[in-house]
């Protein structure tokens, strides 16, 4: 027999599932939300939980909307944010934040703190906010249907996060598109519209904001930072950093 748990969520509530697949029921949708994936429930709803693997592992966050300062009708209005899983434990701050409180918090400091703790996700959950009503406005010029424009950000962001995980790998169109399940002319098309620039694009703007931080560390030379990055040499690796930042690597170190 499947886990079954019922429950009513007592404010903004954070749902992250760090081990296994859970799958959501609630008046509106049924969904499925699977390891290292995260979803966002309004305030006052009903929900139940299914998990048939006993080994399941996930934590939810009730927020007060009190505790975000801000206009609470103006958050509610986009409904992207709300009944569907994100993947994002890279390309997502909110979503790195719950990966880091799944594996830094006991039940304990929970306990101590719950305030402070539940405070600390407050600008995450706004930036997400602003994100996606950005993204909500970019796919009105491809549907307005908020069922279709919410198929099109799960797929997509599923994409973005590949990319934030083997940004140093060759990453083709076709892959991304196998993993977003939009066809290949599509899958470039609502990429570009959904994030302002090409998976191409994203996948340089990781590599070089990485080189960056590399570049810090004395330690490693460039040879290696190329190699790490993904480069087959050093003088591909300056010349794509060159174009990018307007100098040479060797000069940004000095």
């Amino acid at each position: 027999m499947p886990a079954i748990y019922n429950g009513k969520t007592t404010g903004i509530a954070l749902k992250y599932v760090v081990e296994g697949k859970e799958h959501y029921k609630t008046n509106r949708n049924q969904l499925d939300v699977y390891k290292s994936q995260f979803i966002i429930l309004r305030e006052n709803v009903d929900y139940e939980v299914y998990s048939k693997n006993i080994n399941t592992k996930g934590f939810c966050l009730d927020i007060n909307p009190e505790l975000l300062d801000i206009e609470i009708s103006d958050f509610l209005q986009n409904d992207l944010l709300f009944n569907q899983p994100f993947s994002g434990t890279l390309s997502i701050p909110l979503g790195k934040s719950l990966y880091d409180f799944s594996n830094t918090t006991s039940e304990y400091d929970f306990l101590q703190e719950p305030i402070g703790i539940i405070t600390n996700f407050k600008d995450d959950l706004l930036s997400f906010q602003k994100e996606l009503d950005i993204i909500e406005d970019s796919l009105q010029k491809i549907t307005t249907r908020i069922h279709t424009q919410k198929l099109l950000v799960s797929k997509l962001f599923k994409a973005r996060e590949y990319i934030h995980l083997y940004y140093s790998h060759k990453i083709s169109l076709s892959t991304l598109a196998s993993i977003s399940g939009i066809s290949k002319y599509h899958f470039a098309r609502v990429f570009k519209i959904c994030f302002k620039m090409t998976p191409l694009q994203m996948q340089e703007k990781l590599r070089m904001e990485k080189a960056k931080e590399l570049l810090h560390d004395d330690k490693i030379s460039l040879t290696s930072i190329a190699y790490q990055l993904g480069y087959t040499d050093l003088s591909s690796f300056s010349k794509r950093f060159k174009k990018y930042y307007k100098m040479p690597p060797s000069q940004y170190i000095k």
